[in-house]
């Protein structure tokens, strides 16, 4: 399939990618739910303005802090998804001991241009979060990550402890089935499916995902719905029961304000920490919809000519109503400056 195709994709082949952990019924097999059912949370929804689903700014690689806000000011502007006195919580990755230029974190220049448009919008509270599984006090400072926020009011956090997480609601939005006599799903408590949130995300105000675009090695790729894995505290469920219907029902549960996605580096290969081959699209990606940011972004990720019809989440994602995965029915501004 090409690239700017439509992304249609068959009941057998939907079975093949997701490793026969789904059963179809229905159209494809996946049971809409109500999709305010989402995770209770104090986390505020971003609303997309008129007549955009995304907006893509490509420029100088000497200035990703303008080419970052450029995105943001053409999708609305900070000012509508951060309001004043909001607790701000940022996900950019920077959990890896990886510099900049390996392009397995997202630039610090885009970290420290979203921390500055917040704070400018009157945000009371910023914490940027990633729970790193490198040593952390080593990959801020090697990410570039803790060079960011200086001078500014934010904070970085990686929590390593379970205490500092609460239990949150996942609901099943995909139908559960039995792998080797196991639900691929993550922890059950009375029917229902919890996971652990940071106490910051769950209580803060706007959640705004900051992904670097990339591939992975067990997920495909991992850009803004892969990217909340990095938030929750146990990820060894998502990869032991149905890594791609745990990360599509996450994201049906935990919905961001907004994303900002950092393609101005992309990790080609051996992702998600790498050292791979990295090419430079110098590009952000602004959007709401987690699919459809994801599904566009693909197109940087080049070497391995990876497709949104070759992601089972995002499938996964598009068939429940998350997100959409075609492209081509999708209101794109893009910016060369």
């Amino acid at each position: 399939m090409k690239k700017n195709e439509s992304q249609k994709i068959s009941r057998r082949k939907l079975l093949e990618i997701a490793g026969g952990t789904v059963i179809l019924g229905g159209i494809y097999g996946l049971s809409f739910v109500d999709e305010n059912a989402v995770a209770k949370t104090n986390i505020r929804q971003g609303v997309k303005p008129p007549g955009v689903d995304l907006v893509a700014v490509q420029g100088d690689p000497t200035d990703y802090g303008a080419i970052t806000e450029r995105a943001i000011n053409e999708y609305g502007g900070i000012e509508k998804f951060v309001h004043k006195g909001d607790r701000v919580v940022l996900t950019p990755n920077m959990g890896w001991m990886r510099t900049p230029d390996q392009a397995a974190t997202t630039h610090p220049d885009v970290i420290r241009k979203v921390v500055q448009l917040c704070q400018q919008a009157g945000a009371s509270k910023i914490t940027c979060i990633d729970y790193s599984l490198d040593d952390w006090t080593l990959a801020f400072k090697i990410c570039g990550a803790e060079q960011a926020v200086q001078g500014t009011m934010a904070t970085l956090l990686s929590p390593t402890d379970p205490s500092m997480y609460r239990d949150v609601e996942i609901p099943p939005y995909v139908p559960k089935t039995l792998t080797n006599g196991s639900p691929y799903t993550c922890v059950h408590k009375e029917n229902h499916i919890y996971q652990k949130l940071p106490n910051e995300i769950i209580d803060c105000d706007s959640l705004i995902c900051m992904p670097v675009v990339k591939n992975h090695e067990a997920a495909v790729i991992t850009i803004s719905m892969k990217k909340l894995m990095g938030d929750i505290w146990n990820r060894k469920d998502y990869h032991r029961y149905g890594l791609h219907p745990c990360i599509a029902e996450l994201n049906m549960a935990v919905r961001p304000t907004l994303i900002v996605a950092d393609a101005t580096r992309a990790l080609q290969t051996r992702g998600p920490k790498g050292p791979g081959i990295v090419t430079t699209p110098n590009t952000v990606v602004v959007g709401l919809d987690p699919v459809a940011v994801d599904s566009y972004c693909t197109r940087f990720l080049t070497v391995l000519g990876i497709t949104p019809d070759q992601v089972p989440h995002l499938i996964i994602a598009n068939q429940l109503g998350r997100g959409e995965i075609d492209v081509n029915k999708l209101k794109i501004k893009e910016i060369s400056v």
